[in-house]
């Protein structure tokens, strides 16, 4: 299982895909998210803890702490980067002690932004870098909407298929902490919320699940009417809109429906 946070939308680049429209400004999750996270990775003790962003390493200090903490229940944590940090030696030695997968992003929006020092230093880092084609098309979230509302084609994502096995869906068992304290299905689009840390006791893996195919029910029954419908410009930008709990389903926060019509 791999337990995911989001800490920050602050970021020193401005990527033209970036589907959480991050941006210079300071920012950093809700308060008491974070012990929330804790706790969840005490109860659920993750194969894989991933940290993003934003830009993760612009908290340095932050990041040293949580890593500090989340080691005494999960040995294997992965940051996302854009990689800029190598460009500063005291950090660049700071993350190297802390002992982390460290993933760094190379596509043609993040190189838009590479220097040929931080390149050299990038390619030079051993770290995992994970290169996109120049051809690849992104998905129409944030800033990648304008650029790729037109793909018409779905992911296959959980939530349109109803299939959570590995053999079907290689990244199962994956879910998120969103900066508000919201909770989902590790998606790259940041799909709908189907917990909350602050409003649920005890989140698992099971539990989203069960909300996802409670939402999955609603969504063929009441919005899903065509193929179009399903293609990731309009899916993808609706279904960040959506809220499940026990008892209801929530669109921008307004009720339309009783979770209980659709288990």
């Amino acid at each position: 299982m791999v337990l995911g946070i989001m800490i920050s939308k602050q970021c020193n680049f401005h990527c033209g895909h970036c589907m959480v429209n991050s941006s210079h400004k300071y920012s950093w999750m809700e308060d008491g998210v974070l012990n929330k996270f804790y706790e969840l990775v005490e109860y659920n003790r993750p194969d894989d803890v991933y940290i993003l962003g934003g830009e993760p390493f612009l908290h340095i200090e932050k990041i040293e702490e949580m890593v500090s903490i989340i080691k005494k229940n999960c040995d294997r944590i992965t940051v996302f980067t854009n990689g800029s940090f190598l460009l500063n030696d005291d950090i660049s030695e700071r993350v190297k002690n802390l002992g982390i997968i460290v993933r760094v992003s190379d596509d043609r929006y993040h190189r838009k932004f590479w220097t040929d020092k931080l390149k050299e230093r990038i390619e030079q880092s051993g770290y995992w870098i994970v290169s996109k084609d120049e051809c690849e098309e992104m998905i129409p979230v944030g800033r990648a909407y304008e650029e790729f509302k037109h793909l018409k084609y779905n992911m296959g994502c959980s939530l349109l298929t109803g299939r959570y096995d590995r053999d079907f869906y290689p990244n199962a068992e994956r879910y998120m902490v969103m900066m508000d304290g919201s909770v989902n299905l590790y998606c790259a689009t940041i799909e709908a919320s189907l917990a909350n840390v602050f409003e649920d006791e005890n989140i698992t893996y099971e539990l989203l699940v069960e909300r996802e195919k409670v939402f999955h029910n609603y969504l063929f029954r009441e919005v899903i009417h065509c193929q179009e419908d399903t293609y990731m410009g309009k899916m993808c930008n609706l279904c960040q809109k959506y809220k499940i709990t026990d008892e209801e389903i929530l669109f921008e926060n307004e009720h339309v429906a009783y979770t209980f019509d659709y288990r």
